[in-house]
């Protein structure tokens, strides 16, 4: 059976992969309403993070948000200094954890990242932001924890929430961030952060799923 780590590692490098993927949509995405760019610091921090789960994973799963914060931040922008201290924040609330991940664990990490987020760049739900997808996951995972659902449930129930927070993002006006120029020509696109994130935990999200039914 695989230790909490190594699922950890996994699951990250699938999201890695994700991110990857859809470097075109999300700088197509961006390109409505930022400078088109979103996928192409998505995709070189997906790119170095993969590549240092490789060759010198993390020890511990504090070690792999470090790791996470300091790649995301190294490729600099709002976004990536956004997910560098969401990340960090997400360490923070890891420490002293152990043993399997619980659905609770997961709708409380997401509300750390949430937090995180909101307080850093100013965002809440409806800003047309990350904000939006994270938030929409949150309140999806809560209710999956209620429910006493597993993990892999609730981070199902997560990524779906993500979807159609960043869906939504379609039909608001952008307020906060270079988007929040345009008024309502930012209205009619997916948030490309929103759409980043929800990606990510859809394939982390599978990837949970998937080795734990081997």
């Amino acid at each position: 059976m695989a230790t909490q780590l190594q699922t950890a590692l996994r699951v990250t490098k699938a999201g890695a992969i994700a991110l990857e993927v859809a470097t075109d949509e999300l700088c197509a995405l961006d390109s409505v309403a930022g400078d088109g760019d979103h996928g192409l610091a998505m995709g070189a921090a997906a790119k170095a993070i993969r590549r240092r789960l490789a060759n010198d994973p993390p020890p511990d799963l504090a070690g792999l948000t470090e790791l996470l914060a300091d790649e995301f931040g190294a490729v600099g922008g709002s976004m990536g200094a956004l997910l560098s201290v969401a990340f960090g924040a997400l360490g923070d609330r890891l420490a002293g954890t152990s043993g399997p991940l619980s659905a609770g664990q997961v709708a409380d990490y997401l509300a750390a990242v949430c937090e995180a987020l909101s307080e850093f760049g100013g965002a809440k739900f409806g800003d047309k932001t990350i904000v939006d997808a994270v938030a929409s996951a949150h309140v999806a995972a809560a209710a999956a924890a209620a429910r006493d659902l597993s993990a892999s449930e609730t981070l199902a129930a997560a990524a779906a929430g993500a979807n159609a927070g960043a869906e939504s993002t379609a039909g608001l006006v952008a307020r906060v961030g270079r988007a929040s120029r345009l008024g309502e020509r930012s209205r009619g696109s997916v948030d490309a952060g929103a759409r980043s994130f929800a990606l990510a935990l859809n394939a982390m999200a599978d990837a949970y799923s998937t080795e734990e039914s081997t």
